[in-house]
Protein backbone atom coordinates (compact mmCIF):
# COMPACT_ATOMS: atom_id res chain seq x y z
CA UNK A 1 0.00 0.00 0.00
CA UNK A 2 1.49 3.28 -0.80
CA UNK A 3 1.17 5.93 1.65
CA UNK A 4 1.31 9.77 1.19
CA UNK A 5 2.99 12.18 4.32
CA UNK A 6 0.86 15.09 4.26
CA UNK A 7 2.79 18.15 6.28
CA UNK A 8 0.19 21.48 6.99
CA UNK A 9 0.18 23.05 10.41
CA UNK A 10 -3.85 23.89 9.58
CA UNK A 11 -4.98 20.81 11.56
CA UNK A 12 -9.04 21.00 9.94
CA UNK A 13 -7.52 22.04 6.65
CA UNK A 14 -5.54 18.23 7.41
CA UNK A 15 -8.64 16.93 9.12
CA UNK A 16 -10.89 18.08 5.21
CA UNK A 17 -8.28 16.12 3.02
CA UNK A 18 -8.22 13.25 5.42
CA UNK A 19 -12.16 13.05 5.12
CA UNK A 20 -12.02 13.60 1.56
CA UNK A 21 -9.31 10.71 1.04
CA UNK A 22 -11.49 7.88 1.91
CA UNK A 23 -12.50 7.01 -0.71
CA UNK A 24 -9.20 6.64 -2.10
CA UNK A 25 -8.32 4.43 0.90
CA UNK A 26 -8.03 1.49 -1.12
CA UNK A 27 -5.28 3.27 -3.32
CA UNK A 28 -3.55 5.05 -1.00
CA UNK A 29 -2.87 5.98 2.56
CA UNK A 30 -2.40 9.14 4.80
CA UNK A 31 -0.24 10.13 7.26
CA UNK A 32 0.04 13.69 8.75
CA UNK A 33 2.75 15.95 9.90
CA UNK A 34 2.17 19.81 11.11
CA UNK A 35 5.99 21.00 10.64
CA UNK A 36 8.87 19.79 8.79
CA UNK A 37 10.17 18.56 12.01
CA UNK A 38 7.30 16.18 13.13
CA UNK A 39 7.51 15.03 8.85
CA UNK A 40 11.03 14.44 9.33
CA UNK A 41 10.37 12.24 12.17
CA UNK A 42 7.86 10.17 10.47
CA UNK A 43 9.97 9.73 7.14
CA UNK A 44 13.01 8.06 9.82
CA UNK A 45 10.36 5.72 10.84
CA UNK A 46 7.91 4.78 7.97
CA UNK A 47 8.09 4.18 4.51
CA UNK A 48 6.61 6.93 2.72
CA UNK A 49 5.88 7.19 -1.23
CA UNK A 50 4.39 10.90 -1.77
CA UNK A 51 5.11 13.89 0.28
CA UNK A 52 2.43 16.50 -0.21
CA UNK A 53 3.36 19.90 1.85
CA UNK A 54 2.41 23.53 2.04
CA UNK A 55 5.37 25.98 2.47
CA UNK A 56 4.65 28.17 5.44
CA UNK A 57 4.97 26.56 8.95
CA UNK A 58 6.67 27.33 12.20
CA UNK A 59 9.34 25.55 13.47
CA UNK A 60 10.83 23.73 10.10
CA UNK A 61 9.69 25.39 6.62
CA UNK A 62 8.66 23.63 3.45
CA UNK A 63 11.64 25.30 1.70
CA UNK A 64 14.09 23.24 4.90
CA UNK A 65 11.75 19.76 4.36
CA UNK A 66 12.14 19.92 0.58
CA UNK A 67 16.19 20.80 1.15
CA UNK A 68 15.89 17.47 3.75
CA UNK A 69 14.14 15.51 1.09
CA UNK A 70 16.67 16.24 -1.30
CA UNK A 71 19.27 15.14 0.88
CA UNK A 72 18.01 11.95 2.34
CA UNK A 73 15.12 10.90 0.31
CA UNK A 74 15.72 12.23 -3.17
CA UNK A 75 13.38 9.52 -4.71
CA UNK A 76 10.05 10.87 -3.10
CA UNK A 77 8.48 12.85 -5.15
CA UNK A 78 7.07 16.36 -4.03
CA UNK A 79 3.95 18.11 -4.24
CA UNK A 80 3.89 21.71 -3.08
CA UNK A 81 1.34 23.50 -1.67
CA UNK A 82 1.16 27.31 -2.48
CA UNK A 83 -0.57 30.63 -1.77
CA UNK A 84 1.52 32.65 -4.27
CA UNK A 85 -1.81 34.09 -5.13
CA UNK A 86 -0.56 36.13 -8.66
CA UNK A 87 -0.63 34.84 -12.47
CA UNK A 88 3.05 35.61 -12.40
CA UNK A 89 3.87 33.63 -9.51
CA UNK A 90 1.92 30.57 -10.87
CA UNK A 91 3.65 31.17 -14.25
CA UNK A 92 7.43 31.14 -12.80
CA UNK A 93 6.45 28.04 -10.52
CA UNK A 94 5.08 26.40 -13.51
CA UNK A 95 8.81 27.17 -15.26
CA UNK A 96 10.72 25.34 -12.20
CA UNK A 97 9.89 22.16 -13.43
CA UNK A 98 10.98 19.71 -10.59
CA UNK A 99 8.04 20.22 -8.12
CA UNK A 100 4.30 19.44 -8.78
CA UNK A 101 2.54 22.35 -7.41
CA UNK A 102 -0.98 22.95 -6.66
CA UNK A 103 -1.97 26.43 -5.54
CA UNK A 104 -4.46 27.15 -2.37
CA UNK A 105 -7.77 27.40 -1.50
CA UNK A 106 -7.21 23.01 -3.15
CA UNK A 107 -9.22 22.38 -5.88
CA UNK A 108 -9.31 18.43 -4.68
CA UNK A 109 -9.74 16.46 -8.20
CA UNK A 110 -6.75 18.61 -9.02
CA UNK A 111 -4.58 16.95 -5.83
CA UNK A 112 -5.78 13.54 -6.16
CA UNK A 113 -4.78 13.47 -9.57
CA UNK A 114 -1.62 14.27 -8.90
CA UNK A 115 -1.12 12.56 -5.72
CA UNK A 116 -2.16 9.50 -8.34
CA UNK A 117 0.31 9.71 -11.24
CA UNK A 118 2.94 11.02 -8.38
CA UNK A 119 2.45 7.12 -6.90
CA UNK A 120 2.67 5.94 -10.38
CA UNK A 121 6.71 6.72 -10.08
CA UNK A 122 8.52 8.52 -12.39
CA UNK A 123 5.40 9.82 -14.41
CA UNK A 124 5.29 12.49 -16.58
CA UNK A 125 5.86 16.33 -14.73
CA UNK A 126 7.65 14.46 -11.84
CA UNK A 127 11.33 14.24 -10.92
CA UNK A 128 12.45 12.29 -7.69
CA UNK A 129 15.41 13.72 -6.52
CA UNK A 130 14.65 17.84 -6.36
CA UNK A 131 17.33 19.86 -8.49
CA UNK A 132 19.18 22.65 -6.70
CA UNK A 133 18.25 24.70 -9.49
CA UNK A 134 14.85 24.17 -8.79
CA UNK A 135 15.27 25.36 -5.41
CA UNK A 136 16.88 28.35 -5.62
CA UNK A 137 13.94 29.33 -8.01
CA UNK A 138 11.53 28.40 -5.98
CA UNK A 139 13.50 30.77 -2.95
CA UNK A 140 13.54 33.64 -5.38
CA UNK A 141 9.92 33.10 -5.91
CA UNK A 142 8.96 33.18 -2.22
CA UNK A 143 11.20 36.26 -1.77
CA UNK A 144 13.05 33.84 1.17
CA UNK A 145 15.21 35.09 3.48
CA UNK A 146 17.92 32.12 4.31
CA UNK A 147 21.77 30.41 4.18
CA UNK A 148 21.45 27.63 2.06
CA UNK A 149 24.78 25.06 2.98
CA UNK A 150 25.06 22.43 -0.01
CA UNK A 151 27.23 19.31 -0.14
CA UNK A 152 28.35 17.71 -3.08
CA UNK A 153 30.85 14.75 -2.44
CA UNK A 154 33.85 16.84 -0.79
CA UNK A 155 32.65 20.20 -1.80
CA UNK A 156 30.72 22.37 0.22
CA UNK A 157 29.77 25.76 -0.47
CA UNK A 158 27.03 28.47 1.23
CA UNK A 159 24.79 31.07 -0.39
CA UNK A 160 23.34 33.46 1.17
CA UNK A 161 20.01 34.77 0.67
CA UNK A 162 17.71 38.60 0.80
CA UNK A 163 14.36 38.40 0.18
CA UNK A 164 14.78 36.12 -2.60
CA UNK A 165 17.96 37.97 -4.08
CA UNK A 166 21.00 35.70 -4.12
CA UNK A 167 23.45 38.60 -2.32
CA UNK A 168 26.87 36.45 -1.93
CA UNK A 169 28.49 32.82 -2.17
CA UNK A 170 31.15 31.09 -1.02
CA UNK A 171 33.54 27.81 -1.15
CA UNK A 172 36.83 26.46 0.37
CA UNK A 173 38.94 29.21 -2.07
CA UNK A 174 36.14 30.85 -4.57
CA UNK A 175 33.76 34.11 -3.12
CA UNK A 176 30.80 36.02 -4.61
CA UNK A 177 30.12 34.95 -8.19
CA UNK A 178 32.60 32.49 -9.23
CA UNK A 179 31.74 30.79 -5.87
CA UNK A 180 27.98 30.74 -7.32
CA UNK A 181 28.89 29.15 -10.58
CA UNK A 182 30.61 26.72 -9.33
CA UNK A 183 27.69 25.86 -6.49
CA UNK A 184 25.34 25.64 -9.32
CA UNK A 185 27.26 23.16 -11.73
CA UNK A 186 27.80 20.85 -8.92
CA UNK A 187 25.59 17.39 -9.46
CA UNK A 188 24.48 15.02 -6.88
CA UNK A 189 24.19 17.83 -3.86
CA UNK A 190 22.52 17.54 -0.75
CA UNK A 191 21.02 20.82 1.04
CA UNK A 192 20.80 22.16 4.29
CA UNK A 193 18.62 25.11 4.75
CA UNK A 194 18.98 27.92 7.44
CA UNK A 195 16.36 30.64 8.04
CA UNK A 196 18.53 33.54 8.18
CA UNK A 197 21.43 35.15 6.34
CA UNK A 198 23.88 37.44 8.40
CA UNK A 199 24.82 38.98 5.20
CA UNK A 200 23.99 42.74 3.93
CA UNK A 201 25.70 43.69 0.81
CA UNK A 202 25.51 42.45 -2.30
CA UNK A 203 28.40 41.05 -3.51
CA UNK A 204 26.78 39.28 -6.15
CA UNK A 205 25.19 41.70 -9.16
CA UNK A 206 23.91 38.92 -12.11
CA UNK A 207 20.74 37.42 -12.10
CA UNK A 208 20.15 34.35 -10.67
CA UNK A 209 18.99 32.58 -13.91
CA UNK A 210 21.94 34.08 -15.63
CA UNK A 211 24.02 32.08 -12.98
CA UNK A 212 22.30 28.97 -13.26
CA UNK A 213 23.06 29.01 -17.24
CA UNK A 214 26.69 29.47 -16.57
CA UNK A 215 26.62 26.91 -13.78
CA UNK A 216 25.11 24.28 -16.06
CA UNK A 217 27.91 25.49 -18.89
CA UNK A 218 30.22 24.85 -16.52
CA UNK A 219 28.48 21.28 -15.83
CA UNK A 220 28.51 20.48 -19.44
CA UNK A 221 32.39 21.35 -19.56
CA UNK A 222 33.04 19.03 -16.85
CA UNK A 223 31.27 16.19 -18.50
CA UNK A 224 33.27 17.09 -21.77
CA UNK A 225 30.38 16.33 -23.89
CA UNK A 226 30.00 17.58 -27.08
CA UNK A 227 26.79 19.84 -27.74
CA UNK A 228 26.47 18.81 -31.06
CA UNK A 229 26.94 14.74 -30.86
CA UNK A 230 23.93 12.04 -31.08
CA UNK A 231 24.88 10.85 -28.01
CA UNK A 232 24.83 13.81 -25.95
CA UNK A 233 21.71 15.15 -27.21
CA UNK A 234 20.15 11.76 -26.61
CA UNK A 235 21.22 11.74 -23.04
CA UNK A 236 20.61 15.48 -22.55
CA UNK A 237 16.99 16.29 -20.70
CA UNK A 238 16.51 19.11 -22.73
CA UNK A 239 16.93 17.03 -26.30
CA UNK A 240 16.00 19.12 -28.87
CA UNK A 241 12.68 18.33 -31.17
CA UNK A 242 14.26 19.17 -34.17
CA UNK A 243 18.18 18.74 -35.51
CA UNK A 244 18.59 20.23 -38.79
CA UNK A 245 22.11 20.04 -41.04
CA UNK A 246 21.84 22.81 -43.32
CA UNK A 247 25.06 22.47 -44.99
CA UNK A 248 23.52 21.84 -48.37
CA UNK A 249 20.60 24.54 -48.36
CA UNK A 250 21.43 28.24 -49.25
CA UNK A 251 19.47 30.02 -46.24
CA UNK A 252 19.42 33.77 -47.61
CA UNK A 253 17.88 31.79 -51.20
CA UNK A 254 15.74 29.79 -49.17
CA UNK A 255 13.98 32.72 -46.77
CA UNK A 256 13.97 35.21 -50.17
CA UNK A 257 12.73 31.73 -51.99
CA UNK A 258 8.98 33.84 -54.32
CA UNK A 259 7.45 30.07 -53.02
CA UNK A 260 5.02 30.37 -50.41
CA UNK A 261 5.81 28.33 -47.21
CA UNK A 262 3.92 25.49 -46.59
CA UNK A 263 0.79 26.66 -44.52
CA UNK A 264 0.80 25.41 -41.07
CA UNK A 265 -1.84 22.74 -39.46
CA UNK A 266 -5.12 24.22 -39.18
CA UNK A 267 -4.89 24.12 -35.04
CA UNK A 268 -1.79 26.18 -35.35
CA UNK A 269 -1.82 29.43 -35.56
CA UNK A 270 -1.27 31.03 -39.70
CA UNK A 271 1.94 32.92 -40.16
CA UNK A 272 1.54 36.71 -41.63
CA UNK A 273 4.37 38.50 -43.24
CA UNK A 274 6.43 40.27 -40.67
CA UNK A 275 5.62 44.40 -40.45
CA UNK A 276 7.82 46.27 -41.67
CA UNK A 277 7.61 48.53 -38.51
CA UNK A 278 8.67 47.24 -35.82
CA UNK A 279 6.46 48.32 -32.65
CA UNK A 280 7.98 49.38 -29.69
CA UNK A 281 8.05 47.57 -27.00
CA UNK A 282 10.63 49.77 -24.91
CA UNK A 283 7.61 49.80 -21.51
CA UNK A 284 7.67 46.22 -21.30
CA UNK A 285 9.81 45.71 -18.49
CA UNK A 286 10.37 41.57 -18.76
CA UNK A 287 11.14 41.80 -22.57
CA UNK A 288 14.04 44.44 -21.83
CA UNK A 289 15.08 42.28 -18.79
CA UNK A 290 15.85 39.47 -21.52
CA UNK A 291 16.85 41.60 -24.02
CA UNK A 292 20.04 42.96 -21.55
CA UNK A 293 20.53 38.94 -20.33
CA UNK A 294 21.07 38.13 -24.31
CA UNK A 295 23.25 41.24 -24.84
CA UNK A 296 25.49 40.16 -21.99
CA UNK A 297 25.70 36.63 -23.29
CA UNK A 298 29.06 36.24 -25.38
CA UNK A 299 27.97 33.03 -26.16
CA UNK A 300 25.36 34.87 -28.22
CA UNK A 301 26.29 36.72 -32.01
CA UNK A 302 22.97 37.92 -32.91
CA UNK A 303 19.75 37.26 -31.81
CA UNK A 304 16.63 38.00 -32.86
CA UNK A 305 12.61 37.87 -30.81
CA UNK A 306 9.82 38.21 -33.15
CA UNK A 307 5.85 37.60 -31.89
CA UNK A 308 4.32 34.17 -32.95
CA UNK A 309 2.57 36.40 -35.96
CA UNK A 310 5.64 36.83 -37.30
CA UNK A 311 6.46 41.01 -36.24
CA UNK A 312 9.67 41.76 -35.58
CA UNK A 313 9.84 42.84 -31.88
CA UNK A 314 13.77 43.52 -31.41
CA UNK A 315 17.02 42.57 -33.18
CA UNK A 316 20.74 43.10 -32.71
CA UNK A 317 21.44 43.08 -36.50
CA UNK A 318 19.49 45.05 -39.78
CA UNK A 319 17.34 43.66 -42.24
CA UNK A 320 16.17 40.70 -40.67
CA UNK A 321 12.75 40.12 -41.81
CA UNK A 322 13.00 37.14 -43.83
CA UNK A 323 15.15 35.64 -40.55
CA UNK A 324 11.86 36.75 -38.98
CA UNK A 325 9.80 34.31 -40.77
CA UNK A 326 11.65 31.59 -41.13
CA UNK A 327 11.93 31.33 -37.27
CA UNK A 328 8.46 31.68 -37.27
CA UNK A 329 7.68 28.81 -39.61
CA UNK A 330 10.26 27.08 -37.79
CA UNK A 331 8.22 27.32 -34.53
CA UNK A 332 5.45 25.96 -36.20
CA UNK A 333 6.33 23.23 -37.30
CA UNK A 334 7.90 22.19 -34.38
CA UNK A 335 4.87 22.35 -32.42
CA UNK A 336 3.28 20.57 -36.00
CA UNK A 337 6.18 17.87 -35.10
CA UNK A 338 5.46 17.66 -31.86
CA UNK A 339 1.93 17.02 -32.02
CA UNK A 340 2.63 14.82 -34.47
CA UNK A 341 4.98 12.85 -32.61
CA UNK A 342 2.94 12.88 -29.32
CA UNK A 343 6.43 14.20 -27.81
CA UNK A 344 6.60 16.32 -25.06
CA UNK A 345 6.58 20.13 -24.54
CA UNK A 346 8.73 21.05 -27.10
CA UNK A 347 12.47 22.52 -25.86
CA UNK A 348 14.29 23.99 -28.25
CA UNK A 349 14.86 23.82 -32.19
CA UNK A 350 18.49 23.54 -33.27
CA UNK A 351 19.94 23.90 -36.91
CA UNK A 352 23.30 24.07 -38.25
CA UNK A 353 24.21 26.72 -40.69
CA UNK A 354 26.15 26.75 -43.51
CA UNK A 355 28.81 29.63 -41.33
CA UNK A 356 29.58 26.51 -39.09
CA UNK A 357 27.43 28.19 -36.48
CA UNK A 358 23.55 26.95 -34.73
CA UNK A 359 20.90 28.53 -35.10
CA UNK A 360 19.09 28.19 -31.59
CA UNK A 361 15.00 28.69 -32.02
CA UNK A 362 13.22 29.26 -28.41
CA UNK A 363 9.59 29.30 -28.07
CA UNK A 364 7.53 31.35 -25.55
CA UNK A 365 4.30 31.73 -25.32
CA UNK A 366 3.85 35.06 -27.48
CA UNK A 367 7.64 35.53 -28.11
CA UNK A 368 9.75 33.05 -30.44
CA UNK A 369 13.91 33.79 -30.21
CA UNK A 370 16.16 32.97 -33.02
CA UNK A 371 19.74 33.14 -31.28
CA UNK A 372 22.76 32.57 -33.12
CA UNK A 373 25.66 30.73 -31.40
CA UNK A 374 29.03 28.93 -32.02
CA UNK A 375 28.63 24.81 -31.54
CA UNK A 376 31.18 24.65 -28.73
CA UNK A 377 28.31 26.55 -27.13
CA UNK A 378 25.84 23.84 -25.33
CA UNK A 379 22.00 24.78 -26.66
CA UNK A 380 20.33 22.45 -23.92
CA UNK A 381 22.05 25.15 -21.20
CA UNK A 382 21.34 28.30 -23.25
CA UNK A 383 17.86 27.19 -23.24
CA UNK A 384 17.97 26.50 -19.53
CA UNK A 385 19.20 29.58 -18.92
CA UNK A 386 16.41 31.41 -20.88
CA UNK A 387 13.83 29.61 -21.14
CA UNK A 388 11.94 30.82 -17.57
CA UNK A 389 12.14 34.23 -18.50
CA UNK A 390 11.10 34.04 -22.39
CA UNK A 391 8.00 31.87 -21.19
CA UNK A 392 6.81 34.83 -19.18
CA UNK A 393 6.91 37.84 -21.73
CA UNK A 394 3.75 39.37 -22.40
CA UNK A 395 3.10 41.87 -25.23
CA UNK A 396 -0.29 42.77 -23.98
Amino acid sequence: MNTVLIVDDDESFLLSLIDGFKSYEDQFGIITAHNGEEAVAVLEEQDIHLVLTDLKMPKMDGFALVAHLSSHHPEIPVIVMTAFGTPDMEENLKEIGAFQYIEKPIDFNILVEKILKGLEGRSKGFITGVSLSSFLQLLELDKKTCTLTVRSGKHQGTMYFKNGELLDADTDDLTGTDAAFEIVSWKNVAIVLANSCNKTEAKISDSLGFILLEGSRRQDERDDTSPTSPAAQAESDDTPLASTDLDDLDLDDFLNDEEPLPPPSPTVATITAPSTTTPSHSSNPLLQQFITMLGAMPEISTFILVSRDGNIIHSNKAGDDQIANFITYISVVGQQLQTTMGTGEQQYTLLTLKSGNNLLVLCGKEVVAGLEIGTTVAPGAVATGLRPVLSRISLQ
